[in-house]
């Protein structure tokens, strides 16, 4: 694993060789600089830059990170989860404070930040048994992080739609000293739709100038471990019980625009978790894609310079549950890519390119 030397006993890590912006330059991803409520972390090269002076631990930038780059590690995941199962295993309610709250209970999970939290967490504690989630918090528009609220909100709205999913009753709470001005939201208010809206609606930023040293993504990484939780958390909870199909965009999955497409494999061969493959045992060039590997990294649009695939909501659960491989894309091997190569090539090198 690479990391950058300046994390030690800093409570954080860093993989950045599993991070998009390291795998491959035409990736925008934006996730963790956007949600660091203090700019602690940079992208002005291909992977996070971590400034630990300005990081104040609050987890808001793990727990948006699709591909698990970023780890907490006061507490670390597995140590989240320990408390959670073993509080969760006796029927409890499962209390979550941050640092700044003077509410003391006994039992409670002490947290720099409740942005600390993303629902794989919050789904584990009631897959495993917990019967009720309660989220304490200081003085929110008093804090360095309070910027950290929309996280927050979004977590709790996220982990009840996951739940909506298995038919189960997942009551969370989030208590705090007062409300916040700027937004006229209270922090028990978890659904004002308004609220969002405007959080969805926020434009993406333009990628920064690489200049750094690009490597090429070789190998598969493993599917990260907040995506296998909320798998494992889904199915736990829903049992027997046939799982409803999913209206909302809680899974989003690549779709191929087979008019545009050239087969020109770049979105498999960058796929960092292995959601897409090629196929070319036979006379034909398929693309499938292993749906419950797909973490919405958005790698794979990025890259295509034709345009030609998205990620849009998926609603087929059972396709996200197993290891089956949908079609997106075929075409005959003998079909002729070069003029569409040359086009591309012919952009990069700023040169007409002419074939002989």
């Amino acid at each position: 694993m690479v990391k950058d030397k300046r994390l030690e006993n800093t409570g954080v890590s860093i993989a950045q060789e599993q991070c998009t912006r390291y795998l491959h330059k035409a990736s925008t991803c934006q996730c963790c600089s956007e949600a660091c409520p203090t700019g602690a972390i940079t992208l002005t090269l291909n992977h996070p830059i971590y400034d630990a002076a300005l990081c104040l631990q609050c987890g808001a930038c793990a727990s948006v990170c699709p591909m698990g780059v970023i780890e907490v590690l006061t507490p670390s995941d597995a140590q989240l989860e320990e408390e959670m199962i073993a509080r969760a295993g006796l029927n409890a309610k499962i209390i979550f404070t941050c640092k700044e709250s003077e509410t003391k209970s006994e039992g409670a999970i002490s947290l720099n930040c409740l942005a600390r939290l993303e629902p794989s967490l919050l789904l584990l504690a009631f897959a495993k048994g917990a019967s009720e989630i309660k989220l304490i918090s200081g003085e929110c528009h008093k804090c360095a992080l309070n910027h950290t609220l929309p996280s927050i909100h979004k977590t709790i709205e996220m982990t009840q739609k996951y739940a909506d999913l298995c038919t189960v009753h997942t009551p969370i709470t989030w208590e705090c000293v007062q409300n916040m001005s700027d937004n006229n939201l209270t922090c028990k208010d978890h659904s004002r739709r308004t609220f969002f809206l405007k959080l969805f609606r926020q434009k993406r930023v333009e990628p920064l100038v690489e200049t750094a040293k690009i490597t090429h993504n070789t190998t598969k990484l493993p599917v990260p471990k907040k995506h296998q939780r909320v798998i494992q958390s889904l199915q736990l909870l829903a049992g027997k019980i046939p799982l409803t199909r999913s209206d909302d965009t809680l899974f989003l999955s690549p779709t191929i625009d087979m008019t545009q497409c050239i087969g020109c494999t770049i979105c498999a061969n960058v796929c960092p978790t292995g959601a897409l493959e090629t196929d070319t045992s036979e006379e034909n060039l398929r693309i499938t894609c292993k749906r419950s590997r797909c973490v919405a990294c958005h790698l794979c649009v990025d890259v295509c310079f034709k345009k030609a695939i998205t990620l849009d909501a998926y609603t087929d659960l059972h396709s996200i549950f197993t290891a089956e491989h949908s079609l997106l894309y075929e075409r005959q091997k003998s079909e002729d890519v070069l003029p569409f190569v040359a086009e591309k090539m012919s952009k990069l090198l700023g040169a007409k390119i002419y074939s002989t």
